[in-house]
Formats: structure tokens, C-alpha cells, sequence
């Protein structure tokens, strides 16, 4: 397997990445006890880290808790030879949350937020109202159901799985005594 970007981090900077993914507030000295190094290590690894765009460290919020009116995700087909472009363009809106290239029935999947179904319209239109965009199909959200962003990386630095529950557990009910 080629090497991976994470590979090329060493062990100590792999282990910062880890801690902070866990817990971006979390303490460099508790991260710097933990691994044996000294605070300023880490503070200067990981300002490192930061400064030259491996890590990024965020809150992640619900938009629809927070009042934001109208999350729409859209599917759209572009004709290969104009995708990069439409990409570009479609992510310099203030709008977009979220641009993906992708295989299947659609190539383009594009997260947006607005102010009313109105905005969303003229988003669309004006984003997407170009002649390399076979079609589309919009989405609008309603309620999140999950949102993850939590991941591991496995030891070969490719996303390892995690275990997964292919059913929800089973209610338990208590015991009555005979």
C-alpha cells in the first residue's frame, strides 16, 4: 500500500493528531504527560500540525438547532470535461458548506445553507444554471438524524473500522420478582 500523507507524520505527531481529534480543548500538558514529551513539544507540534493544514481543529454544530432555516443537499450530474470548473465555481459561494466530487448517478454533491426557500432557489439557479449541468436534484433537510465526524486511523493510516451495531440494542426491562 503507498505511503499516506499521515504516514509521513512520525509517532509523536500522529499521537497529538489522535488526542486532539478526541478532544480539540483538551490540554497540551495532559497530551504532553501522556505521551512522556515535554508541554512545549506538543505546543510547538501542534502549532506545527495546524500551521501547515494537517489538522484543523472545529465545534461541529447542528445548523438546524442553531435557527438556520433551510440546509439543502444537492446532486448533480456535470459533464466530466466542465466538473473542476463547476466545482470552483459552485464552491465560492458563501452559501456552500460542503462540495464533493463523486462516482455514480450524480458527480457533484453540494451542502448549502439559506435564509428561506427563496434564497435556496436563486442558489440554485445561479450556481447551477450552466450548460455543463446535465441535472440536479435537491434535497431539503430536515432534521439531522446523526452527524458523525469522529474517525479513527488505522495502523496503516487508512481509516480503520469501527465497530458497528447493525441493530439498535434491545430495550432491557427489569426483572419482577416471583
Amino acid at each position: 500500500m503507498p505511503d499516506s500523507l499521515y504516514d509521513r507524520l512520525d509517532p509523536v505527531d500522529q499521537a497529538i493528531v489522535v488526542a486532539l481529534r478526541r478532544d480539540g480543548r483538551r490540554p497540551y500538558r495532559e497530551i504532553a504527560r501522556e505521551l512522556g514529551v515535554s508541554e512545549s513539544m506538543v505546543r510547538k507540534r501542534a502549532r506545527r500540525l495546524l500551521d501547515d493544514g494537517w489538522m484543523r481543529i472545529l465545534a461541529i454544530s447542528d445548523p438546524l438547532a442553531l435557527g438556520v432555516p433551510v440546509l439543502a443537499t444537492t446532486y448533480a450530474k456535470v459533464r466530466p470535461a466542465a466538473l473542476d470548473e463547476i466545482v470552483d465555481r459552485v464552491g465560492r459561494y458563501d452559501a456552500v458548506r460542503y462540495v464533493a466530487v463523486a462516482v455514480g448517478a450524480a458527480n457533484l454533491v453540494v451542502e448549502s445553507l439559506h435564509g428561506s426557500n427563496a434564497e435556496l432557489h436563486a442558489f440554485l439557479q445561479e450556481a447551477l444554471g450552466h450548460d455543463a449541468v446535465e441535472s440536479f436534484e435537491t434535497m431539503q433537510v430536515v432534521r439531522i438524524a446523526k452527524s458523525v465526524w469522529d474517525w479513527e486511523l488505522g495502523e496503516d493510516g487508512s481509516p480503520a473500522p469501527r465497530p458497528q451495531r447493525l441493530r439498535p440494542a434491545p430495550v432491557r426491562r427489569p426483572r419482577t420478582p416471583r
